[in-house]
């Protein structure tokens, strides 16, 4: 069962009001993971960005909820947009656009807590990935036309994954440095930064210091530092 608390959202650049609501508690009846740590779980988007629907300017949810007051009148109020609102869904270099947004707000220095900048960085690190993460299979083709249409997705997906291979890199440095900064670090989350920055030696030195239960997860990261392939792969 899926329930929310609502909320109002203080727009901080035109000050609109806004009714948004807060994900309290859901169930979750399947998954699919990511070795990047991304799972789509079909439990609804409770984004930490929002973006005003009057201004469009993002602002994070966090500074911009008011206290609780039984008097608001929430019916009244329209609620904010966010990245899958933007003109641009529907476009074919919408993926591109996708990674211009996160990219740019790191830039402009939207985030100003280290938290904020791991959270930022995370979702740039999950756009780059997206163009490969659902890559067609050679063995899901049933006929020549297919398999040529394969080849055709396949070599298109992995020249533009290509293109931004140095930015993925770059953004992976700075989250290696927050996330050692911040401390309490998940040995595998960073061992799986390390493999897709190529750098096997550190991947391998990292996940030999793991000493949680070595299941599925852990094996499959060891094949895959093994055969020396950096590319982000389905867990499940």
């Amino acid at each position: 069962m899926t329930t929310f608390h609502s909320i109002v959202l203080d727009c901080p650049h035109c000050s609109t009001l806004m009714n948004d609501y807060e994900l309290m508690s859901y169930t979750v009846h399947s998954s699919t993971s990511w070795s990047d740590g991304k799972c789509d779980n079909g439990v609804p988007d409770n984004n930490q960005i929002k973006i005003c629907a009057v201004c469009h300017l993002p602002f994070w949810k966090a500074n911009a909820t008011l206290p609780d007051n039984p008097d608001w009148d929430t019916e009244g109020l329209g609620g904010p947009i966010n990245i899958h609102d933007l003109p641009w869904r529907f476009d074919d270099n919408r993926q591109e656009m996708q990674i211009k947004f996160y990219n740019d707000l790191i830039d402009d220095g939207f985030a100003d807590e280290d938290d904020k900048e791991i959270y930022l960085r995370t979702k740039l690190w999950w756009s780059i990935n997206d163009i490969i993460r659902n890559l067609s299979k050679w063995t899901s083709a049933r006929n020549l036309r297919q398999l040529s249409e394969i080849k055709k997705h396949r070599s298109k997906s992995l020249k533009l994954f290509g293109k931004y291979k140095p930015l993925l890199e770059k953004n992976l440095d700075r989250l290696i440095f927050n996330y050692i900064k911040k401390g309490d670090i998940d040995l595998i989350s960073l061992t799986e930064m390390y493999r897709e920055k190529s750098n096997f030696t550190k991947a391998q030195e990292i996940l030999l210091q793991f000493e949680g239960e070595k299941g599925k997860v852990y094996g499959k990261m060891k094949r895959k530092i093994r055969q020396k392939s950096s590319k982000v792969f389905l867990l499940d």
